[in-house]
């Protein structure tokens, strides 16, 4: 066998695995509004994604560049629709079920539920079975699906891409403040029970400065909820291109914390090998999430905030950086079709078929929206 088929039939086949199941989950959830034939190119990309990954090694680079455009497409299709509408304001009233409002709502979401079970409204618990849907998703991909699936974090992170380097430093501030997103958690459960409203919507949401998100009465809340909202929307475009850093994502997402609790759970981790850490710290520079810290000996250390994206694997110069089941170390296979069952393989199967998927809701449903347009 010659040494370009150690790479290639096996890259084929790890972009089949990928392409197979993203084709049947799109095609069903974009049938229910549009052609399902939208649906094939969004899965050839997903596929195109997974066969380049695999065949160059080359995780965080590919993985940025999906995470984009789902992000792009997400805003095409949701927010940029003014442009097909006529210019109608309406459009940016259209939101997806937002995975980031299930965190600090979801005491609020148990309540209903009883409730509902108490009364026997079984109509009433839909909500519920999606709460416990973000919950498997978590145990599937932990952590990853900040990296790989969440349209926040699409645009976080497709901006910290585009400056060469950072006008801003700040990784010694940004360490200390990197709890602030559980305090944030709590707060918000806690506000949102009292009240049972969903205060992240209310108060922070970027994509929610719509009126029907806004107090109704008092003209001085609505100014404050406005003028958190922009500052919000402030810190999630102007943050990563003045820090290179997803400062949205680091700072003032509750679904981050929350991932960052239930994201134990989940076997997939970003393990380094202290034997080959020269304490240079390389890797926490390029990290987006101020995910690594320095260790009382000069060793790097990966904090619980880490949503595996693969940006530190290539920093380390000394490849003491790796992806691993629990932090086991295990022998990897660099190529052939052993690499399949590499660690590095399972986790990017996992994390971009789901995110894919889960992309379905509005990616194939933009590339109509773009078709259209330039139909026109």
């Amino acid at each position: 066998m010659l040494p370009m088929d150690k790479k290639l039939f096996p890259a084929l086949v790890f972009a089949a695995l990928v392409f197979i199941p993203v084709l049947a989950c799109s095609c069903i959830i974009a049938s229910r509004e549009i052609s399902p034939l939208y649906a094939l190119p969004w899965a050839l990309f997903a596929g195109v994604t997974a066969f380049s990954v695999f065949y160059t090694g080359r995780v965080s680079f590919f993985r940025r560049i999906f995470f984009s455009v789902s992000a792009l497409a997400f805003l095409i299709h949701f927010k940029f629709g003014i442009f097909l509408k006529g210019f109608d304001l309406s459009c940016f009233k259209d939101t997806p079920y937002c995975h980031l409002a299930i965190a600090p709502s979801f005491l609020n979401y148990l309540y209903q539920q009883y409730l509902a079970f108490m009364s026997g409204g079984w109509k009433l618990w839909g909500p519920l079975s999606l709460v416990f849907l973000w919950l498997f998703s978590t145990l599937v991909i932990g952590r990853a699906w900040c990296s790989w699936a969440c349209f926040y974090g699409g645009i976080d992170d497709g901006l910290a891409a585009l400056p060469k380097k950072a006008l801003l430093k700040t990784e010694k501030w940004g360490l200390k403040l990197r709890d602030f997103p559980a305090a944030l958690l709590i707060f918000l459960l806690l506000i949102s029970f009292a009240n049972m409203t969903p205060s992240y919507c209310l108060w922070l949401c970027p994509f929610k400065l719509t009126g029907v998100f806004l107090d109704p009465d008092d003209i001085l809340i609505r100014k404050v909820q406005y003028g958190l909202m922009c500052f919000a929307l402030v810190v999630l475009v102007l943050g990563p291109l003045l820090t290179k850093k997803r400062t949205f994502c680091s700072f003032l997402c509750p679904f981050g914390a929350w991932q960052a609790f239930w994201g134990r759970l989940n076997p997939f981790r970003i393990s380094i090998d202290q034997q080959k850490c020269s304490g240079c710290l390389s890797c926490a520079g390029v990290c987006p999430m101020y995910a690594i810290k320095c260790e009382p000996g000069g060793k790097a250390e990966i904090s619980s905030y880490c949503n595996l994206c693969g940006e530190c694997l290539k920093a380390c110069s000394a490849g003491g950086i790796n992806y691993s089941i629990l932090n086991f170390k295990m022998r990897c296979m660099p190529d052939g079709f052993g690499k399949l069952l590499n660690p590095e393989s399972f986790l990017v199967f996992s994390s971009l078929t789901l995110g894919a998927v889960f992309s379905s809701f509005w990616a194939p449903a933009a590339i109509r929206d773009v078709a259209k347009l330039i139909n026109r």
